[in-house]
């Protein structure tokens, strides 16, 4: 795998990580009959958009997250009313009648009997915001107007509209179905409507989602995928263009049976055996496609680093030598081994706490600065991310490596979030566990049970995390650009 495609690998799996990660909120929203209006990918100017039921499906310009859109989490969401109290509102068909006395041309015999157009036109519009389909809405809308005829009376209306909606939509009896939709609007569908325990599952949702994520990356990693064991096999890796294993004919994938006579299986045993012949001819026999063939092959001279004494060099990478795991052994390194779930959710929580603590942001401010040298083990941006990433794409371990950052940064994203600070899911958490307790109290004390915490408040805690947070991305996003983090070799 190239560089590139790494990183390409990279990014897409983060920009679906976001949008796995607000399906979380999504379908547990919906599920508990919430109205979610708007699921997005991105931010800024609308690109394109589709309308699936009550909510609205699209992509933005900016592909730099994701939203959805829950009604009632905000306190200015505005509910929505009945159809029939939209559709048949007094005032609304008032304008509709002027409306159409005003386009009857002069001299006209006048305004026809019943209800205006555009108030059908509007029971129309509501029912399809709704989310009923375009033959279920004509139907209801055909019906009531038939049952309806001539008749102008909005009450009629509304009961006529109400026997044909009975008729039509089956009631399961859910909070935000499309019967309690029709009849009921927004009552009890709202965030806040819900009970806290339905709340907090919506709010979680989203970093279960990244935890998901990650153990399934982890699954397949070792289920399907041939894990290094450390060890240094026999078979010919990568052949350096140009020297004298390249010369001799020597190619990535041959299995090097024996050097001058001496045949093993042991890799450094056989290298010992080049490293002894500097400048003579040397007899390799090599498996290539399960043939045994025999190759000539004079080792370059070379000084040892260590000894300073004369060495030869043929100029080959061996390749490491690879296991498959089995199922149970996969499920265990999954959960419970070095870079298993469990140890990387350690890690991360341990390494957010110091990026955040007064003397991680410190450090962090330092090395944007330039006055200390850059930690090799400390935070990266998604963009340092990417990089490794990049940096790390060749062969079993470059893949391994991609799959454990795009592991990790789930991992982290999902801790992340539940950090009990707005605006993240964590502090809207920390919120309703604040109107619990006080309710609860004040439950015990006999007293109304109505306390919910000032929006206000909320914000003048939310200014100063986004502050703090604006100024840790900016300072890694300058180091990642400025001074990378390089992978040795």
């Amino acid at each position: 795998m190239s560089g590139g495609t790494a990183i390409t690998v990279f990014v897409v799996s983060i920009i679906v990580a976001i949008m796995i990660h607000e399906a979380g909120h999504f379908l547990t929203a919906r599920w508990f009959g919430m109205r979610a209006e708007r699921y997005f990918l991105g931010f800024g100017p609308t690109l394109w958009s589709t309308r699936r039921g009550e909510t609205e499906y699209g992509v933005k310009a900016l592909p730099l997250g994701g939203f959805v859109s829950i009604k009632g989490m905000s306190p200015l969401d505005e509910r929505l009313a009945p159809v029939a109290d939209q559709a048949f509102d007094p005032a609304a068909v008032a304008e509709d009648r002027t409306r159409e006395v005003e386009l009857v041309p002069a001299g006209a015999s006048g305004v026809g009997e019943g209800l205006p157009p555009d108030t059908w036109r509007r029971l129309e519009d509501e029912l399809r915001r709704r989310g009923a389909g375009r033959e279920l809405t004509e139907r209801l809308v055909q019906r009531t107007r038939l049952n309806l005829g001539s008749s102008s009376d909005l009450g009629l209306a509304r009961s006529v509209f109400a026997e044909v909606v009975t008729g039509e939509v089956s009631d399961t009896g859910r909070v935000g179905d499309l019967h309690h939709r029709i009849m009921e609007g927004d009552r009890g569908r709202f965030f806040a409507d819900r009970p806290a325990w339905q709340r907090a599952i919506v709010l979680v949702a989203g970093s279960v989602m990244h935890f998901l994520i990650a153990i399934v990356v982890l699954l397949g990693m070792f289920l399907f995928l041939p894990q290094p064991t450390g060890e240094i096999g026999t078979t010919v890796d990568t052949v350096v263009a140009g020297q004298p294993a390249d010369r001799g004919g020597l190619q990535a994938g041959d299995r090097i049976l024996a050097v001058q006579g001496v045949a093993s299986d042991d890799y450094l045993e056989l290298r010992e055996v080049i490293r002894d012949r500097p400048g003579q001819p040397t007899e390799f026999v090599v498996s290539r496609d399960g043939a045994e063939l025999a190759l000539t092959i004079t080792p370059a001279e070379a000084t040892d680093p260590e000894s300073g004494e004369t060495i030869g060099q043929v100029g080959f990478l061996p390749a490491e030598i690879t296991e498959r795991y089995s199922v149970s052994r996969a499920i265990e390194e999954s959960f419970v081994g070095p870079v298993g779930f469990v140890t990387l959710f350690v890690a991360s929580l341990t390494g957010l706490a110091t990026v955040f603590s007064p003397a991680g942001l410190a450090n962090l401010l330092s090395q944007a600065s330039g006055t200390e040298d850059r930690a090799v083990d400390g935070a990266v941006s998604l963009v340092g991310a990417a990089s490794l990433a990049g940096q790390a794409s060749a062969g079993v371990r470059g893949l391994l490596t991609l799959l454990l950052l795009i592991v990790s940064v789930n991992v982290f994203i999902g801790i992340f979030n539940l950090v009990p600070l707005p605006p993240l899911d964590g502090g809207h958490l920390a919120v309703l566990g604040i109107e619990r307790s006080v309710n609860a109290v004040r439950r015990v004390r006999g007293q109304p049970q109505d306390f919910s915490v000032d929006p206000r408040a909320v914000a003048a805690v939310a200014v100063p995390v986004l502050a703090v947070l604006g100024v840790v991305f900016v300072a890694l996003l300058w180091l990642d650009i400025t001074n990378p983090i390089r992978l040795p070799g």
